[in-house]
């Protein structure tokens, strides 16, 4: 076999590898259940932990953008919860959109920024978060 001839074949396997490889990144994520995955009693303790923070007991006493860890924390528990709402426990779709909603406006406010003029929408975005989390907390029974 010439270099040339062995350079083609190299060729077409690693071409064939690839589209194989490609094909199976499709496939996705199959068979998982996310209920298996939504732990109630660690969701109560993540909500418990969330609402002793100041910024959801009294969100008005803090700058809004001390109050991004605690938003970003909410985002997180908003995607678990809508994947709970979706798994078998449809309740907490309900408060998962509202803390959902509630962590767009606080972002699209500029409420991380130092200097934010709209500190009036941050606050309303903050009480509603803590609004939704007492939901979410009602819910699963903390």
């Amino acid at each position: 076999m010439r270099i040339s001839e062995l350079g083609r074949v190299i060729g077409i396997v690693l071409s064939a590898a690839t589209i194989v490889l490609l094909a199976a990144c499709g496939v996705g994520d199959v068979g998982r259940e996310v209920r298996d995955t939504v732990d109630l009693r660690t969701l109560r303790i993540k909500l418990d932990a969330l609402s002793s923070d100041t910024c959801h007991s009294d969100p008005g006493s803090r700058e809004p953008w001390q109050c991004e860890k605690y938003v970003t924390q909410l985002g997180n528990a908003a995607t678990t919860l809508q994947a709970a709402g979706e798994t078998g426990f449809p309740k907490l779709a309900g408060p998962a959109r509202r803390m959902t909603a509630a962590v767009d406006a606080y972002r699209n406010a500029g409420c991380v920024r130092q200097d934010v003029a709209k500190k009036g929408e941050c606050v309303a975005a903050l009480n509603d978060l803590a609004d939704a989390v007492t939901s979410a907390k009602q819910v699963v029974g903390s």
